[in-house]
């Protein structure tokens, strides 16, 4: 493959005698290589294809040229050819190695699949194979290192353990505004992979609902070598290494100077991007439990706001990317966010724990996220229960602006429950009751970011009686039994919420509290449940042994961030591709159970079978008469009854 020298005519004792072990064996290092079928290449070729990463790599590669080049000859393993080989490895649960994917190459694909990726023939012979491995080798690994390269934030020399003085070195030599770019393409990258993988689903689940929700989290992902330094003490660090002489004698250190400390248990921190993350084990009795070197990988999983727990599509992993730990948390989870939305879907309910909304300042998460059109669900920090703050006399209670003569019950009922003076039904009785009290929306949010309300007991259905309002009672509002306002409870000076009609609230004020579903409600607790089960139960799921098994470096030796979210993208999208089927799977084997017992599958009536009419042309089928309507406003024929077929 690599032109003159290509074949190693060495002669060894064992070309003679093999013993008991085959030549095939020895050549696969133990491991007897089986040709992968023509149809499963083509399958992941194709998906590979439909991804658009090509496209995108070319343009990168484009765009990083050199206005003048010398040339060179033409890569002998195309991205192509590498992508699809990480594919086929994924999806047979095979480490994600480069001498894996090298003898992939090598011994296990015919001539067809080996002209359909651009692969030149392979010397199959025992004499030599030791030279042409070393060959299949160092051209995927140059391949492979092509690829990265077009996308790794962190570019480095990873082969040898660093001095604390060269780890200090690279950080200070750092391109910001290279790794800027870099990461944008490297999310970008796995972008066309998940969405690839959506657009896989039948059209039908696809279409199950027109928006994208979401609950998002992060999980570890270790680094292949684990030995870390903080930047908290690098300083000293660096300066102990010049008081020595003889530098052979320092301890090994980092390899890669781009990764951090995952914290176990305990406090986590979320620095802006730029800022350096101080957290340090060095020092702390449970460092070797608490603390791990690696990244997090940040992922957002689908879930159902319409019908919680009901299973109408597979919970894929829509959105991923990988961060550095305790660094930029909730900007990852706007990327996130906007990932997502490249399904096409419109934006829904993005759900998470309290490290994201309950935590993160409003200009960091809060308003980037509603300025994409997703909106927050969460639980709250124990401090944030109850009032906080207000505006205009109006009391700002768990995500919605309050008459100021909320009952006292009313307002603590979250704070009772959780220290355990209410039971759950009586809660939630309170949180129903509360609601009456929540000001009226009269208006709109407009273009300036501000929103009409008005007291509870105004408008044309008042949810409580006040005795400040008696007087602007009116005759269209009809009587019945509503919660009323203690007079004990009515402001001693009424702001203006208490005296006049409407007042203008600015939204930004009320962002970090809202929320998609009424918090504390029946509904939020069913949703937010749903939403943290789905994001755990698939992060545990993609770092269990024997599938992906993301966590673990024992399955993917490849040093630096850039390999590690490349590989972890192969690995979701192979965990996307395993859900649909399991998916697909399930839902054919219930028809199944249902046909058995009698019960036979019911298919979805279009609208126009339903109601016998095609809106398109305002036809009706031959023999039913265009409908009239009764007296109840229903439509009815000619006969009075409801249309009907001839």
């Amino acid at each position: 493959m690599n032109g003159a020298g290509d074949t190693d005519h060495s002669y060894s004792v064992y070309d003679d005698d093999l013993g008991g072990v085959t030549a095939e064996e020895v050549m696969g290092r133990g491991r007897v290589h089986h040709v992968i079928a023509d149809d499963v290449v083509v399958l992941m070729e194709g998906r590979v294809r439909k991804t658009g990463a090509l496209a995108k790599l070319q343009d990168w590669r484009d765009e990083d040229a050199a206005g003048e080049s010398l040339g060179g000859r033409p890569s002998l393993i195309s991205e192509l050819a590498i992508l699809t080989g990480m594919l086929l490895l994924a999806k047979a649960n095979a480490p994600m190695f480069i001498t894996r994917l090298a003898a992939l190459f090598q011994y296990e694909l015919s001539d067809q699949s080996r002209e359909l990726l651009g692969l030149e023939a392979s010397m199959t012979s025992f004499i030599g194979h030791v030279g042409e491995q070393k060959r299949w080798y160092h051209n995927t690994h140059r391949a492979f290192h092509r690829l990265n390269d077009l996308m790794d934030p962190f570019p480095q020399e990873r082969r040898h353990s660093k001095t604390y003085t060269e780890i200090q070195h690279i950080l200070d030599t750092h391109d910001r505004v290279l790794a800027d770019k870099r990461k944008a393409r490297l999310d970008e990258f796995t972008k066309l992979f998940l969405v690839m993988t959506y657009n896989e689903q039948p059209r039908h689940i696809r279409r199950i609902s027109s928006k994208v929700d979401i609950s998002f989290d992060q999980t570890f992902i270790g680094t292949p070598t684990t030995k870390g330094y903080s930047k908290k003490s690098l300083a000293k660090r660096v300066a102990d290494e010049k008081k020595i002489e003889e530098k052979r004698t320092l301890t090994p250190g980092p390899v890669d100077a781009f990764a951090g400390w995952h914290v176990r248990a305990g406090e986590r921190v979320d620095s802006r991007r730029g800022q350096s993350d101080q957290t340090d084990p060095h020092g702390k009795a449970d460092a070797g439990t608490n603390y791990a070197w690696g990244w997090e990988a940040n992922i957002a999983v689908r879930v159902d706001s319409e019908a919680p727990g009901q299973s109408r599509f597979p919970a894929l992993a829509i959105a991923a990317t990988l961060s550095l730990p305790n660094v930029g948390v909730a900007e990852e989870a706007v990327s996130l966010m906007r990932a997502a939305k490249a399904t096409g879907l419109k934006p829904g309910v993005g759900d998470a724990d309290k490290q994201y909304w309950a935590n993160s300042l409003v200009e960091r998460l809060h308003d980037p996220a509603f300025n994409e059109g997703f909106t927050p669900s969460t639980d709250y920090r124990v401090d944030r229960l109850g009032v906080q703050g207000g505006d205009h006399g109006a009391k700002y209670i768990e995500g919605a602006a309050y008459c100021p003569g909320t009952p006292q019950p009313l307002r603590d009922a979250t704070k009772d429950q959780l220290s355990g003076l209410l039971d759950k039904e009586t809660y939630w009785v309170r949180i129903k009751e509360r609601k009456a009290f929540q000001l009226h929306q009269k208006e709109k949010p407009d273009a300036r970011g501000r929103t009409v309300l008005r007291c509870p007991a105004l408008g044309p259905s008042p949810s409580v009686t006040c005795p400040l309002r008696e007087l602007l009672k009116t005759q269209t509002v009809v009587d019945k039994e509503r919660p009323s306002v203690d007079p004990d409870d009515v402001p001693d000076f009424p702001d203006k919420i208490c005296r006049q009609h409407s007042v203008s609230f600015e939204v930004a004020k009320m962002r970090r509290q809202q929320q998609a579903f009424d918090y504390g409600t029946k509904e939020w607790d069913e949703f937010h449940t749903h939403a943290r089960n789905s994001i755990e139960s698939l992060n545990a799921q993609v770092k269990a042994g024997g599938t992906e098994d993301i966590e673990s470096a024992g399955r993917r030796r490849l040093r630096g961030f850039g390999a590690a979210q490349i590989i972890v993208t192969v690995l979701l999208t192979n965990f996307n591709i395993r859900k649909i089927a399991a998916f697909m799977s399930d839902k054919i084997k219930e028809d199944a159970k249902r046909n058995a017992l009698g019960e036979p599958t019911v298919a979805i009536i279009r609208r126009r079978d339903r109601e016998w009419r095609n809106p398109y042309t305002d036809t009706y089928p031959s023999g039913v008469a265009r409908p009239g309507k009764g007296k109840s406003g229903a439509l009815t024929d000619e006969t009075g009854g409801p249309p009907r077929r001839q």
